[in-house]
């Protein structure tokens, strides 16, 4: 009997010994499929075309909505890519780039590649220049590149250094490795100022900017305090309204072009970093084509949606299970459909966000070590665990559902799952113990990663005692200054208060504030704004807050040496 023959009925034979739970499902989708998955790429064309950069697993390209990928990088040793564009006046031409790989083009959907631009270049981001259709811009750790027409060599240079910057800027509070930049940095271009340039600035906050096409560039806050812009935005459709989605503080808007901001993001909820520090993380942040309005937005532990521009928020429905969204699309033809990249593939909606299903057919697949059916409210489901993260994944043996990952929060090996009637739960035997699930396993009986335990104080700032003249004088209430002396000093960063006056119609109105300052750890104190500053105006606040993010409130000045301003500061993401 020839060799191969005898393999094959040994591996039958084994399969037959096997208890049912430990074989490997059949059906249409026998294993769950999954990779890390970056960036995505909608074409302006083709409602059906789409593209998936990993920077663990290459790049893909689906022809049928996400149905089904195929991988379409095939230089060898060149698995990693963590940005991929499409150009929408020019029909087949994608752009791509990750760590080590320089800029790759193509010219027809991806079939056949070329490298551009330096050698071994590692490319955090791309935005299209749209005064050429050949020109492109750069993010590199090193700085900012630019192209004047991708195919000569001699177009490129480097209009951006990063490190002479920080060696001339650099404060000693700073951390002292040198700083590069990351995928989590984005560059935009302004769609109504093509040769206004903006970048995530990295551990020095804000933003850096340049409104000569690269010649020039400076460094911008957002109101003056530390808050580091991951991505910038600009509003297709109003040119002075652009968004800044933080790393740490959630979002920021500006209704002037950027000359000044304002703190925004109503319902966002914080996540967790330290035992004392609660962030507002916004990363992959996307819009339709169509309603720049309607934004969607990843964060560590949850992912969101808005539909008036940012100021308000909801998380998105469970059904999306994964907690680490880092991309989003929005169809162009179709705002309710939306792609949502995670570090365990992609999910797809029809209805606008309200309802997610995994489409991860043609990434890697993952062959499970156990397999469980379990019948839970009249629908038989099979649950399989697969060595590695994530560790759980579950399908619908009655619809014929696709494998789902089922691990929120789950970031352990599992060794096996059963399923224990009495009182209806799913268990996960772990190397740290058991966990258990009462819901199908959507959540687990994990820690939630939430704020910070510890609460804050909420005194009201008392009104002092303040000499009857030398004013005006300016008192917050309502605000604690937090103990931050238990944060890495990297996110202590005083000044904490922000003061601006302003128009009654900030920000909506376009206006710029009339005077700023900021306050390193003071509620109370002294403001010496020029005597025509704010006639008929409000003073306006942003305190930053460890555990609430940012608490801002706003009341109308009150000028002269008597003057005593009281601003009450709320949380701003509180619903």
């Amino acid at each position: 009997m020839p060799r191969r023959l005898v393999s094959l009925v040994l591996l039958a034979l084994l399969a037959g010994t096997l208890p049912a739970a430990d074989r490997a499902p059949p059906g249409p989708f026998p294993f769950p499929a999954a990779t890390y998955v970056r960036s995505l790429a909608t074409d302006a064309q083709t409602p059906d075309l789409l593209y998936a950069a990993s920077p663990a697993g290459g790049l893909y390209r689906s022809d049928d909505g996400a149905g089904h990928w195929r991988r379409i990088d095939s230089a060898p040793g060149r698995t990693g890519f963590d940005v991929v564009k499409t150009v929408p006046d020019r029909p087949g031409r994608v752009l791509a780039g990750g760590t080590g790989t320089g800029v790759w083009v193509s010219d027809d959907r991806g079939t056949t590649w070329r490298t551009v631009g330096p050698t071994g270049l590692t490319v955090a981001d791309l935005a299209l220049d749209p005064t050429s259709p050949g020109a492109l811009w750069v993010l590199a750790p090193e700085g900012v590149w630019h192209a004047g027409e991708l195919d000569a060599p001699a177009s490129w240079r480097q209009v951006w250094d990063y490190p002479a910057w920080q060696r001339t800027h650099r404060t000693p509070d700073w951390p002292a490795e040198p700083w590069t930049y990351t995928p989590f940095q984005q560059i935009t271009v302004d769609p109504h100022q093509p040769r206004t340039v903006l970048v995530g600035a990295r551990w020095e906050g804000g933003y850096h900017r340049s409104d000569d096409g690269g010649a020039t560039w400076r460094h911008e806050t957002l109101s003056g305090l530390f808050r580091r812009a991951d991505a910038v935005r600009v509003d297709p459709l109003q040119p002075n309204v652009m968004v800044a989605g933080t790393h740490h503080q959630g979002l920021f808007k500006s209704y002037n072009h950027g000359r000044s901001w304002v703190v925004t993001g109503r319902g966002l909820t914080p996540q967790r970093r330290t035992p004392h520090y609660a962030v507002y993380l916004l990363g992959g942040l996307a819009s339709s084509p169509r309603d720049p309005n309607l934004l969607y937005a990843g964060s560590d532990y949850a992912s969101w949606k808005s539909t008036d521009g940012g100021d308000t928020w909801r998380e998105l429905d469970r059904s999306l299970t994964c907690e680490f969204a880092r991309a989003f699309a929005v169809s162009p033809q179709d705002p309710n459909v939306v792609y949502a990249g995670t570090n365990v593939g992609v999910y797809k909606s029809r209805d606008a966000g309200a309802t997610w299903v995994p489409a991860n057919r043609g990434f890697p697949e993952r062959p499970p070590r156990q397999v469980l059916d379990v019948v839970l409210d009249g629908e038989s489901w099979r649950y399989a665990v697969v060595p590695g993260y994530p560790a759980v994944y579950r399908r619908s043996l009655t619809r014929g559902t696709d494998w789902v990952p089922m691990s929120w929060l789950l970031y352990r090996q599992v060794n096996n799952i059963r399923w224990e009637p009495d009182p209806a739960e799913l268990v996960l035997r772990t190397p740290e113990g058991e966990v258990r699930s009462r819901d199908g396993g959507y959540r687990w009986d994990l820690p939630a990663v939430a704020r910070a335990p510890r609460e804050l104080s909420r005194e009201r700032s008392p009104a002092p005692a303040l000499p009857s003249a030398g004013g005006p004088n300016v008192i917050i209430i309502g605000a604690a200054m937090p103990d931050d002396s238990l944060l890495d000093p990297l996110y202590q960063r005083p000044p904490f208060v922000s003061l601006q006056l302003v128009s009654r119609g900030y920000p909506q109105d376009g206006s710029v504030p009339r005077w700023s300052a900021q306050w390193p750890r003071a509620l109370q104190g002294r403001i010496a704004p020029p005597a025509d500053a704010a006639a008929g105006g409000d003073l306006y606040v942003e305190v930053r807050d460890f555990q609430d993010g940012t608490r801002a409130g706003r009341a109308p000045y009150q000028a002269g040496p008597d003057g005593v301003t009281r601003v009450v500061v709320t949380p701003v993401h509180a619903p």
